[in-house]
């Protein structure tokens, strides 16, 4: 699998079973479409693979990005259903917990979805979903 391993990178991700992508700043539609390709090796594996997320306050998507991907996760979602085991995410403050893991969240993806402040706790609860 190919991996965004630079930690400068706009969308870096790391790491398996326990996938970690790191939004780090602004992306375009271009580095947007980069980390897709990465996302879709993943499901490449057929072996399930949890995502921990983590977003700067400086991170963003172009328009183009933001379209690609939510076209990317219509198109994976029985995918995601199949492989992801959950999406653990870490919130930058305590006031984003709900709009990361609400119920409107969880309605909108395929597998279970987990909100925290601390990296550990998310780690943790993703950490029980990987495991047999």
């Amino acid at each position: 699998m190919r991996n965004l391993h630079d930690t400068e990178a706009p969308i870096s991700v790391h790491g398996w079973p326990l996938v970690e992508v790191c939004f780090n700043g602004p992306a375009s539609a271009a580095q947007v479409n980069q980390w897709l390709e990465v996302m879709n090796a993943l499901f490449e594996r057929q072996q399930s693979f949890g995502l921990l997320t983590m977003t700067s306050t400086h991170s963003d998507f172009s328009d183009a990005g933001r379209r690609a991907m939510g076209l990317w996760f219509k198109q994976n979602r029985e995918l995601l259903a199949q492989y992801c085991v959950g999406v653990a995410r870490v919130a930058a403050e305590d006031s984003a917990v709900e709009r990361l893991a609400g119920p409107k969240m969880q309605a909108a993806m395929p597998c279970p979805i987990f909100a925290s402040v601390d990296k550990a706790v998310a780690r943790g609860w993703l950490q029980e979903k990987l495991t047999p």
